[in-house]
């Protein structure tokens, strides 16, 4: 039947039930197999049970009701969506709404059963990924609610023109490895907002380069706008992978709560062991952030190394970074012994690191560091700084620099004593 142009309903194809208990992948593939330009998912009297990848075309929509619930089938073992052909690409997919359960307690995939995740990317590999769509031009996904994936929630490859926004992580944290969104390169023209929850690794990762099983694509990033994404007690906010090909133009607006690791960090994780690790062209605007509670029983770090694991922002060693530019950055801290705000590490470079209008509070009882530097800084710049702490043995250093920095320009930068609870003075 070709039923292009045409609005198709799940519940009205024969073989979907939507009882949570009756096998609907059938039925739902039928109703995306007709030719339907949409396919809508209507809230099931239970919810939909799927045991295999639902397949969507090109220039199709599937609408899902919010509160539509699609539950993977225990030891099932598979993705819950990809696109039909990522060898030659698809164009003009979306898929809107839904509650997408990857039912992870009772499944498995081959990263966390034990093996060498170095092996090389197969497609016939499960990952343990909610959502995998690859080689999609005009992609939009919104209105997710992505439950309990065994790793990612949705990975993207060589995608152009996408928007992921007006998402919700529901993870039970019971995996590592447990991503939100995750791009790989080739990637360009995209746009990721509202992101809210806390997932078990990285919010948003933008890898170029991924290594191993993972690496479904590699290529260049660029034209990426993040803006928007909450988390408590998350695990990272945005990570820039780069190891081989590079990451430019990108723009980061709106990072909020509290984060274990990183707010921002740009990474290679060696995982091409020698490929240039490049990233250019970053902004990052508005940060509200703070380091979660320690939990209960950790030890405090026992040496600088340690104090400065884990920063707001951090540049890792053998990373080459050009203009990176830091606006509106407010951090009330409380927690004692910090991380600092920016962190370049020994063997990183960054061409010109700019910083402007930036706000600390710190109420701990030991100093807390704006930027530390341990690498290479060619051109830095700071503007509209002020760091406040209770008193003068915790006010902590502007920049501490323990490697080399070339052009300084500062303007008005000031610290200060006596902030009171939670406001800079």
């Amino acid at each position: 039947m070709d039923a292009r142009g045409s609005h198709v309903s799940a519940l009205a194809t024969p073989g979907v039930v939507g009882d949570g208990l009756h096998d609907d992948t059938a039925g739902l593939q039928a109703a995306l197999d007709s030719g339907a330009a949409v396919v809508h998912l209507p809230t099931p009297p239970a919810g939909y049970l799927i045991t295999r990848p639902l397949v969507i075309h090109s220039g199709q929509t599937l609408l899902c009701d919010r509160n539509a619930a699609l539950r993977l089938a225990d030891r099932a073992h598979r993705y819950m969506l990809v696109n039909d052909d990522p060898e030659r690409g698809n164009r003009g997919i979306s898929i809107i709404g839904g509650i997408w359960d990857g039912n992870n307690a009772h499944q498995t995939c081959e990263y966390h059963e034990g093996g060498d995740w170095r092996v090389p990317f197969s497609k016939d590999r499960y990952l343990g990924v909610l959502m995998q769509l690859v080689n999609v031009d005009d992609l939009h996904l919104s209105g997710l609610t992505l439950k309990d994936p065994e790793c990612y929630g949705i990975q993207l490859g060589a995608v152009r023109r996408f928007t992921v926004q007006d998402i919700t992580f529901d993870y039970n944290m019971l995996t590592n490895n447990m991503d939100g969104v995750h791009v790989h390169g080739p990637a360009s023209q995209g746009r990721i907002a509202n992101l809210k929850g806390a997932t078990n690794d990285d919010q948003v990762a933008l890898n170029a380069d991924d290594g191993a099983m993972f690496e479904v694509t590699r290529g260049p990033i660029t034209d990426v706008e993040i803006q928007g994404v909450w988390a408590e007690n998350g695990y990272t906010g945005v990570r820039l992978l780069s190891a081989g090909s590079p990451i430019s133009r990108v723009r980061i607006s709106g990072l909020y709560g509290s984060f274990r690791y990183y707010g921002v960090s740009f990474t290679h994780h060696n995982v091409h062991p020698g490929e240039p690790s490049t990233v250019t062209d970053v902004v990052i605007d508005g940060m509200h952030l703070s380091r979660p509670p320690r939990p209960e029983g950790q030890p405090l770090p026992q040496s600088d190394m340690e104090q400065c694991r884990f920063p707001l922002i951090w540049v890792e060693g053998g990373m080459n970074v050009g203009s990176l530019l830091l606006s509106n950055l407010v951090r009330t801290e409380a927690v004692e012994l910090a991380p600092p705000a920016v962190l370049v590490s020994e063997g990183a470079k960054v061409r010109h690191l700019g910083v402007c209008n930036a706000a600390v509070a710190n109420l701990a009882d030991s100093a807390l560091d704006f930027i530390v530097n341990r690498g290479t800084i060619e051109s830095l710049s700071l503007a509209n700084v002020c760091t406040s702490a209770r008193s003068a043995a915790t006010r902590g250093t502007v920049v501490r620099n323990m490697g080399t920095i070339g052009q300084t320009a500062l303007h008005n930068v000031v610290t200060r004593t006596d902030c009171g609870p939670g406001v800079a003075e």
